[in-house]
């Protein structure tokens, strides 16, 4: 599954269009996030996820 989330090349800017709000550069795909079996924020993510059910 690709991610909708964007970078721009030049700045760095984070977001959903084709072209960087900022500079107007072209952006790109991100990476997914690195998998790591011992996930230090699963904690924090499993109460937020019972606090909105």
């Amino acid at each position: 599954m690709r991610s909708k989330i964007k970078k721009c090349r030049s700045c760095g800017l984070y977001t959903l269009k084709d072209n960087c709000p900022i500079c107007g550069a072209v952006t790109s795909q991100t990476r997914p996030a690195r998998f790591s079996p011992e996930d230090r924020y699963g904690r924090y993510r499993r109460a937020l996820r019972q606090e909105a059910e």
